[in-house]
């Protein structure tokens, strides 16, 4: 009866008609027509905001998802200010606890791929109708980026020559070095191992030194460091953090901190290890365990990351130019 009932229920995932992406409703944000000020564009997929045990997709028309989601998207999409253009379409993403029992998992073939297929359609309408030939940035957390990791994957012709200046992955799951390069094999398309290459992925994924095993992270996945960007065991201070934004859930505010967090790389474990304590207001002790932040991992990191994105599009100009 369970099969039955799976089987069911993957039918019934596929089966969801096609979202419509020229209509601007399924879109959470989309900032057609450039301003002066900015340079590039940015493709944002946002992470997991919706647990549902009665309902296993989020429901886009639900005016309350829909306020939830544009929300976040404004406050975590708002830190490229206004050197960005903002893509984000409305994808309906798998709830909480099924995406966690998914990323337990080979997550690529489970019940995420109508966020996969819904990304896919959005970003192939941003291509041909929005994006003009300008440079663009791939932009996704947890869930987001295991949308963005399978369109990157999938479609081949996404490269620094077409105008992909980095696909910043934050929160993938135990993508290892090894499945990377066999899923981009004979492509332009490398694991970021330095400040400045354009056309790369960046991950990373946050927990401090007492947390024990995680469901994101293992020995050998992608890993660097967002405030020196090396991927070896150098330790850089706070003092290299350009500024954390802090996101409130329950108002939708945000507040910035310089100099947030100290951060290195502990290869053992793939995971990025901040000098912040157990059990504080940042952790997910509750939810995904002692001394996980992957709730923060792109928060606690902000203002390094604008600033990367500048400096990979300043290479990309560079190689355009040649």
């Amino acid at each position: 009866m369970k099969k039955f009932l799976f089987v069911f229920f993957a039918l019934c995932v596929v089966s969801l008609s096609a979202l419509d992406y020229a209509d601007k409703n399924n879109w959470v944000i989309c900032e057609n027509g450039a301003s002066p000020e900015s340079c590039f564009d940015v493709f944002y997929v946002y992470p997991t905001l919706v647990a549902n045990a009665e309902v296993a997709l989020m429901d886009c028309n639900d005016p309350q998802v829909r306020r939830k989601t544009l929300d976040f998207t404004r406050s975590q999409a708002g830190l490229w200010g206004k050197s960005a253009r903002i893509f984000s379409p409305y994808v309906r993403q798998l709830e909480y606890a099924r995406v966690l029992k998914a990323v337990g998992g080979n997550w690529e073939s489970s019940e995420i791929r109508r966020g996969v297929d819904d990304t896919r359609e959005a970003f192939r309408y941003y291509l041909e109708h929005y994006n003009h030939g300008r440079p663009f940035i791939l932009f996704g957390h947890s869930q987001g980026a295991m949308d963005l990791y399978c369109l990157l994957k999938n479609e081949k012709e996404i490269s620094a020559e077409n105008g992909l200046v980095a696909a910043y992955l934050i929160g993938l799951p135990k993508v290892t070095h090894h499945k990377f390069d066999a899923d981009f094999a004979g492509r332009s398309v490398k694991s970021a191992d330095d400040a400045g290459t354009p056309g790369v992925v960046v991950v990373w994924n946050t927990q401090n030194a007492e947390a024990k095993e995680s469901i994101f992270t293992a020995p050998d996945v992608l890993c660097i460091n967002p405030l020196n960007w090396q991927t070896d065991e150098t330790a850089a201070p706070a003092s290299e953090n350009r500024g954390a934004v802090l996101y409130d859930y329950r108002d939708n505010t945000t507040r910035q901190i310089p100099f947030f967090c100290g951060a290195k790389i502990d290869l053992s474990k793939g995971a990025l290890i901040v000098d912040l304590p157990s059990q504080s207001t940042y952790d997910s002790n509750a939810m995904m365990g002692k001394g996980i932040f992957h709730g923060n991992d792109i928060w606690f990191f902000a203002g390094n990351l604008r600033e990367n994105a500048l400096l990979r599009l300043k290479f990309w100009n560079e190689l355009k130019k040649k």
